[in-house]
């Protein structure tokens, strides 16, 4: 529970301790200052959080710097990730990309919106992998019924994708 005296003492130790943190964080974000601003910001929610976990015999100055440094060392080693995880993809051989199967796609997809509306929403449900057994429940259909209506979708869009008429 926060009482007034706890907002103040926060509110007075932010004011006197925020541009120095934001300092510290600028140098871990090499001067990006939306970065700093950001882990600045994340620091003080931090320390308000865990408030009740600062011992009072401990410098309140100590603990703030040690908040924002792992605050600071969290966010670039989630940055290294991202940016390792960006390099990955890039590196993936452009052989991988296929335009006559995008075409298809593409084609499949549109053949699919001339569909009525629950023909679609079936289908679509079956193209993300949905178990049949939950499309079901959610249509309010038996499985012999399930499985007709995808056999008799599937009949109707083979020409479509094939040819471009439905």
């Amino acid at each position: 529970m926060r009482t007034k005296e706890e907002e103040e003492l926060f509110k007075t130790r932010f004011e006197e301790h925020k541009d120095a943190i934001f300092r510290l964080c600028l140098g871990y974000f090499s001067q990006d200052t939306a970065l700093a601003e950001d882990a600045l910001q994340e620091t003080f929610i931090k320390a308000w959080i865990y408030r009740e976990q600062f011992r009072e015999e401990a410098s309140w100055q100590t603990w703030i710097y040690r908040i924002a440094v792992n605050t600071c060392l969290l966010q670039l080693k989630k940055e290294k990730k991202e940016a390792k995880k960006a390099e990955e993809l890039v590196k993936q051989p452009s052989s991988e990309y296929d335009p006559e199967k995008e075409r298809q796609i593409q084609r499949m997809y549109a053949c699919i919106d001339q569909l009525s509306p629950q023909n679609r929403m079936l289908i679509l449900m079956v193209l993300e992998g949905i178990p049949y057994a939950t499309i079901e429940d959610t249509l309010g259909l038996s499985s012999e019924n399930l499985r007709v209506k995808i056999h008799r979708i599937k009949k109707q869009l083979y020409p479509c994708i094939s040819h471009g008429n439905l």
